[in-house]
């Protein structure tokens, strides 16, 4: 067997593995963030970013690179997401030419209660499983990845 076609072969594997699985678990936490609570996962992103920031509030530009969308899927986002209460669009304070998106106190008590659905799904279908060993490899291998795509990620 020629080595390089068998390393290649084992190289697609794994991609098809993480892309599968990955994808398999995103849809079981869309399902069931949808079923609860009437969030998508992106929405989900967006309020969990916002709780995250100080004064739970964002530019929306600054937001946008967060949770890695465009500024245009962002901003509908946004916009449903302030719709069904859980968000305001304000004109920026620090210059007034933009705006930020500022959790509203209903949106702090969806994502709240949210995450502890995200975190109860994660750790049953993904963490609980894994040695400490494991868990260590998966933030050496991620983390260089996500490093080498800001660099040089379009």
């Amino acid at each position: 067997m020629n080595p390089i076609s068998e390393s290649g072969n084992q190289r697609s594997v794994a991609w098809r593995v993480f892309f599968e699985a990955s994808g398999r678990l995103q849809g079981i936490l869309e399902t069931r963030l949808k079923r609860r609570f009437g969030l998508s996962l992106p929405d989900y992103n967006v309020l969990l970013a916002l709780w995250e920031a100080p004064s739970h509030s964002l530019r929306m530009g600054e937001l946008a690179e967060r949770v890695v969308y465009s500024p245009s899927r962002l901003t509908y986002l946004v916009t449903n997401l302030s719709r069904d209460g859980w968000v305001e669009k304000v004109p920026s304070a620090s210059d007034g030419r933009g705006f930020d998106a500022v959790l509203t106190d209903a949106g702090i008590d969806t994502v709240l209660n949210a995450t502890e659905l995200h975190q109860q799904t994660v750790r049953d279908y993904l963490l609980d499983d894994m040695t400490d060993a494991d868990i260590d490899q998966i933030v050496r291998i991620f983390g260089a990845l996500d490093r080498r795509l800001r660099l040089g990620g379009e």
